[in-house]
């Protein structure tokens, strides 16, 4: 922060970004340092829990399969022991254990069976393909098959187990409501979302939720599986597997992280709004305690102002506050000792060093003061803007600074030195050339005034005319000259060589002295019309010459010219189209030259392009404009020309239209007939469209003069 913005920021402000700043540190490490931390602990805790959730749940989901695996057991080996009392056995089995929903008996051998049904279940019909069978790790001869009640949703259980009674082949089916299985993984004490899942190593036999696919988890033989992490979707996943004891199936619990670490974040951002609300509570009163303070310090402010403007009558403002009233104190004192010198006509010195201050301020020349060291006591707004593009990032101290700085070029310098009683004066001019990021350099003369005594030096005063116009302005001259003798080269150089001939050859036939004399009155129309339109344009530059202005058909002008250059168009076999606008009004312009820069743009278009093209022209108006537009699908303008196209004497140099004749003013004679009108010509040029001028004429330009004048 530099000392300018140093010096804006009131005490207020400062209170308030300090403790805004310890707050954004406090809370950057709460969230950044302590929350990382805080949250591998809690995760480490919570997994610990769900490891030990789901390990409750399947001892107790074990429990209950081997309970019903051993009342099936049970009942196989009663009925295999008592055949002839099948049906007691059941119904006693039946009364004892409530949940079970069917029991049936039957045998390959016979088409009759036993079974018994609980009165107070509606029992399902279920498929028992071989696939659904799952294998009981208590007994190789019980299987057990898990359904789901379509009615009611709620999972069903089935074991079967075979056995011999009588050396005759018999199946023994158990069907069970597995409410209370599913109570048990669906109301574990986890908290928030999670899925539950529980598999085979083929099939998934119950899911939850299907925003996790458990497919994805390792299989382990482990009863419980370690932590594992997954990515699914747009969540993280904290995954632990569980085996089943007493069946070939695994439990998978997954929880998504967010849901782990939710006490994290919602205890994280109470803290934060804790922070921010002790940031407001001591911000207030703090605020009104600067306030307290800032208050006297603005009238003491105000007071020191109206001593800056020589005013020296109202006595200070002395603060109450006890180490301001010292100071406040000597200001009211200094102020009646510049009162007192102000009677003495001090004021009148003061008012005429305040008078040269302001002169070298707001004069258009950059201006500096140094002193003996060469360090500025002095710098005018126009000089500090030129030190700061030659080095932005530092202010530049010393007078040496600036005139050895790389970007700085001296071209040439003076000395001259003067005697004035006992001082000793050097007057040092130079100009230079100053190189900076700006595409033109930039050129000063420098005016480097010293005054020493003796070997002492007292001071400087630097002073810096900008010359960059006058060398800008030197250079176009330059430029057109050299332009203008390179166009008048050739018609000159062919009408002297042809006369020399003439003069000199004397074998020369009737019939070439004819061709010769023809070569040179072309050179001479070719170099008339290059002079003729170089001073149109200039008269039209000057306004020296006036064209009347009056209301004219511009569809009809425009169609008349078009039609003038119709053997052009049959020549290369060119057509045009118009697309005018109905009801265009008449449009105030001078019509000659109106229809002077519509013949040039639709030149230009039958020159600068193939052959077989259409011409597009369109012809609109609005309240206050009509607009000319011409589109030629031909060659185009690269876009480094386009800026230069308006120049006199400037031509593209593209190989397709290097054989094309012309002088280079047709262009820039049309850009001044528009502005004569105060109109507005663009361009837009690509190698899809070619190139489309469109002129924008006001309609009562006459009036608009008028109102103007």
């Amino acid at each position: 922060m530099n000392t300018n913005m140093k010096l804006k920021l009131s005490l207020q402000s400062r209170i308030f970004i300090g403790l805004s700043a310890i707050a954004v540190v406090s809370l950057t490490v709460m969230w950044m340092i302590v929350r990382p931390r805080y949250e591998a602990s809690v995760m480490n805790e919570r997994v610990t829990i769900i490891q030990q959730v789901q390990e409750y749940a399947v001892q107790n989901l074990d429990r209950v399969l081997a309970s019903w695996a051993q009342v099936t057991q049970f009942v196989a080996y009663q009925v295999t022991d008592r055949p002839h009392e099948g049906e007691s056995v059941l119904r006693n089995v039946m009364t004892l254990h409530p949940e079970i929903m069917q029991i049936r008996i039957y045998s390959p051998n016979f088409k009759d069976e036993l079974s018994s049904n609980n009165i107070n279940y509606t029992i399902p019909s279920f498929a028992f393909h071989d696939s659904v069978w799952i294998r009981s790790k208590i007994d190789s001869s019980l299987q057990t098959a898990w359904f789901w009640n379509a009615k009611n949703g709620q999972p069903v259980i089935v074991t079967r187990m075979r056995f011999q009674a009588s050396s005759i082949p018999f199946v023994l089916t158990v069907m069970w409501d597995a409410k209370i299985l599913q109570d048990y993984y669906l109301q574990m004490p986890l908290g928030g979302e999670y899925a539950v899942n529980i598999l085979t190593s083929t099939r998934t036999l119950f899911q939850n939720q299907n925003t996790f696919d458990p497919r994805s988890v390792a299989v382990s033989t482990e009863q419980i599986n370690r932590l594992q992490t997954f990515r699914q979707g747009t969540n993280d996943w904290h995954v632990v597997s569980a085996a089943f004891r007493t069946l070939d199936l695994r439990m998978v619990v997954a929880i998504p992280e967010h849901v782990v670490l939710a006490p994290v974040h919602e205890l994280f951002l109470y803290t934060t709004w804790f922070v921010l609300g002790c940031l407001v509570l001591m911000l207030l009163p703090v605020w009104l305690l600067a306030y307290q303070i800032n208050k006297p310090v603005k009238k003491l402010v105000e007071d020191v102002k109206r001593l800056s403007n020589l005013d020296f009558t109202q006595e200070i403002h002395i603060p109450r506050i006890r180490n301001l009233h010292e100071m406040g104190t000597t200001i009211e004192v200094m102020r009646q000792a510049l009162e007192r010198y102000q009677r003495m006509n001090v004021e009148k010195i003061i008012l005429e060093e305040w008078k040269n201050k302001l002169f070298m301020t707001h004069t258009d020349e950059m201006i500096g003061l140094t002193d003996g060291t060469g360090a500025f006591l002095f710098r005018n707004e126009r000089f500090d803007e030129f030190c700061s593009s030659l080095l932005p990032t530092r202010t530049l101290q010393t007078k040496q600074d600036v005139l050895t700085h790389p970007a700085v070029n001296t071209v040439k310098t003076t000395q001259r030195e003067e005697l004035a009683e006992s001082l000793h004066i050097r007057l040092v001019q130079s100009e230079i050339r100053v190189q900076t990021t700006a595409e033109t350099d930039t050129y000063f003369r420098v005016n480097d005034l010293s005054i020493m005594r003796e070997e002492e030096n007292l001071g400087s005063l630097l002073i810096f005319h900008d010359l960059t116009n006058e060398r800008l302005i030197d250079k176009m001259k330059t430029e057109m000259i050299n332009i203008v003798v390179h166009e008048l080269r050739n018609p000159v150089g062919s009408i002297m060589g042809f006369a020399e001939i003439m003069l000199t050859d004397t074998s020369i036939t009737e019939d070439e002295r004819k061709e010769f004399l023809q070569l040179m009155l072309s050179s001479s129309k070719k170099l008339s019309d290059l002079i003729n339109r170089f001073l149109d344009i200039s008269r039209l530059e000057s306004r020296r010459i006036d064209h009347p202005k009056v209301p004219i058909d511009v569809v009809e002008s425009i169609t008349s010219a078009c039609e003038l250059l119709k053997p052009q168009l049959l020549k290369k076999t060119l057509a045009i189209e118009y697309n005018i606008q109905p009801d265009i009004p008449a449009v105030t312009v001078a019509p000659d030259l109106f229809r002077e820069a519509i013949s040039n743009l639709v030149s230009n278009a039958i020159k600068y392009g193939g052959d077989s093209r259409t011409i597009e022209i369109s012809l609109s108006a609005t309240s206050s404009h009509f607009v000319f537009s011409i589109l030629d699908h031909g060659y185009g303008i690269p876009a480094e020309a386009q800026e230069k196209l308006f120049t006199k004497f400037y031509r593209v140099r593209a190989y397709k239209s290097a054989n094309e004749i012309g002088t280079g003013l047709g262009l820039a004679y049309v850009k001044e007939i528009v502005n004569f009108h105060g109109g507005m010509i663009t361009l837009e040029s690509n190698e899809a469209i070619g190139c489309k001028f469109t002129m924008t004429f006001p309609i009562n330009f006459h009036q608009r003069e008028e109102q103007n004048a």
